[in-house]
């Protein structure tokens, strides 16, 4: 299988001003994405956010209520799915239950009047992509769920398509064979060079195989990046709440400088740094990852004065742990401050010093890695 050219721009894909409406539902407005060649890109999103109905307009099964698709520079709207060089991997894995898993692989050669003495070569090929050497002559029913999926990934790539679709193909497997199969998924694609678009709400699976990731919501997008780039600088308040836990303070910025904004928070002054683009006076949130917090005793930095003048640089608060959960190497610290405002923070689990591991009523002060934020305007 010989992995496709690539166009001089990079994009293979330009979803140019789509929008789609099944009656007066507006499954997608407006959308502008560009699918670049070789990528393996995720559209992420709740139930019901349009990405399954991206997917199926890329696929040719539906077409745009406006706008248009293009694939390497030409409209493909009104071409149907069998003529598209895009094949999809659905979540039932959609095999012919009578035929063997040879002849189900060799079906998409058969329908493209594909030579007969070529078949035989493309089809073991693509079985021994998907690590399935030997399983030729079984049936669907004979088969495991994650085999039957590596079958119908086989079928799909036994054509050599500019594309692979997926649509929540792993969601049925157990978690451990999902995970074992996700980097089977990845290495595949980047053996191949062909491009991936995978569907998913399953977030662990978006950031473990992808270049880019897209967020949707409501049938929109609400962010296009990297996976690090999705989770660390969030474009709004829906993706910073989607993706993973955040802690969110609300509070108005009393003085600005080149560098850094000073923020009141409750009656505490917060400094966090100045990235542009806010004003004195603006209400604004400052959000936070779990592991981008700072925890101390009270009696540590009452015991330590150069402990407590490092801590209080950016400004801290002060709480009692409700309670702890471990996970491991690392344990989440649930905490409520004197305002009432609950929050989480991860932390490392020392198993050689189990003294330092906070316990349910410590008083305890918080704060965070000065630069680790991300401030948006309030009021989204």
């Amino acid at each position: 299988m010989t992995p496709p050219q690539t166009t001089p721009s990079g994009g293979l894909i330009a979803i140019q001003s789509v929008s789609k409406y099944f009656g007066e539902d507006i499954a997608l407005s407006n959308l502008n994405l560009t699918i670049n060649q070789g990528e393996f890109l995720t559209i992420l999103g709740p139930s019901g956010c349009g990405k399954t109905t991206l997917l199926r307009l890329l696929a040719g099964f539906e077409a745009p209520s406006s706008g248009r698709i293009t694939l390497e520079g030409k409209n493909i709207l009104g071409i149907p799915p069998e003529d598209r060089p895009v094949n999809t991997v659905f979540q039932s894995y959609a095999l012919f239950p009578h035929m063997t898993v040879f002849e189900n692989v060799a079906f998409g050669l058969r329908m493209k009047n594909t030579p007969v003495r070529e078949i035989p070569e493309r089809v073991t090929e693509a079985l021994r992509l998907v690590k399935l050497n030997g399983f030729s002559k079984r049936h669907p029913h004979e088969l495991s769920g994650g085999q039957q999926q590596r079958v119908a990934i086989a079928r799909a790539i036994v054509n050599d398509p500019l594309m692979l679709l997926l649509d929540e193909p792993m969601s049925a497997l157990d978690s451990r064979l999902r995970k074992n199969l996700q980097m089977e998924l990845k290495h595949l694609q980047r053996k191949l060079g062909i491009t991936f678009v995978l569907v998913t709400h399953d977030q662990e699976e978006a950031f473990s195989m992808s270049d880019r990731i897209v967020v949707m919501d409501e049938g929109e997008l609400m962010q296009v990046g990297t996976p690090r780039e999705i989770y660390e600088e969030p474009a709004n308040m829906f993706v910073a709440r989607f993706v993973g836990e955040i802690n969110v303070f609300s509070g108005r910025v009393i003085n600005r400088g080149q560098e850094q904004l000073n923020i009141d928070v409750n009656k505490t002054v917060c400094t966090v740094k100045n990235k542009g683009g806010f004003e004195q006076g603006q209400k604004v949130r400052i959000l936070l990852r779990p592991e981008d917090m700072r925890i101390e005793t009270v009696r540590d930095l009452d015991a330590d004065p150069e402990l407590r003048k490092d801590f209080a640089l950016g400004g801290y608060f002060r709480g009692r742990v409700d309670e702890t959960v471990y996970k491991g190497a690392t344990y989440d610290v649930y905490t409520t401050l004197a305002s009432g405002k609950s929050l989480v923070i991860t932390e490392f689990f020392n198993e050689d010093d189990e003294d330092v591991y906070f316990q349910p009523g410590d008083e305890v002060a918080i704060s965070w890695v000065q630069g680790w934020e991300v401030v948006l305007p309030d009021g989204e």
